[in-house]
């Protein structure tokens, strides 16, 4: 194949994933029921509308500039509580076993996590960027049946994860 040939090549997959990785969106693993959906709205004080305009893809670059009102922070805080594949312990704060992150982005989210606001809204507004920058596989929750999404990894060492990020 010729060098021009290559580099076409090159250029058009490039440009096909780039398209791929625009697709995606933060908030694309969240799953909860319609219900305590509209129960996190109504407890921010947010209208439907007004959700939809902050997690469209037109806003993504606020999302990741970390440009948004405290009551979409608790919005995204009461529906991260509400999923089904829990990411918070008990006491509000990641646990990378729980979220059943790879070695690759549960380093990559520790790093980012690093300095967290204490504030709970704040805190887990930041644990979704940061999941989201660490490209953590998003759940396909139609496929749940036939993924064990219970069985973890079994090369990652969450002790240190945990003593890094000093939840006590």
């Amino acid at each position: 194949m010729s060098k021009q040939k290559t580099y076409l090549a090159s250029a058009l997959l490039l440009s096909a994933l780039l398209n791929l990785v625009e697709c995606r969106h933060p908030f694309d693993f969240f799953d909860e029921s319609y219900d305590e959906f509209v129960d996190c709205l109504n407890a921010n004080n947010l209208t439907h509308d007004e959700y939809e305009q902050f997690e469209s893809f037109e806003n993504k670059a606020n999302l990741l500039q970390d440009k948004v009102e405290l009551k979409y922070k608790c919005n995204i805080d009461c529906q991260l509580q509400r999923q089904p594949l829990k990411w918070l312990n008990q006491k509000g704060r990641m646990d990378l076993q729980l979220m059943n992150a790879t070695q690759e982005a549960g380093d990559s989210i520790t790093r980012c996590m690093a300095g967290a606001p204490d504030e709970q809204c704040e805190y887990s507004f930041k644990l979704v960027m940061c999941a989201y920058q660490a490209n953590h596989p998003v759940i396909d929750y139609d496929d749940e049946e036939d993924d064990d999404v219970d069985e973890l990894e079994t090369d990652y060492d969450y002790s240190i994860t945990t003593a890094q990020i000093g939840s006590d």
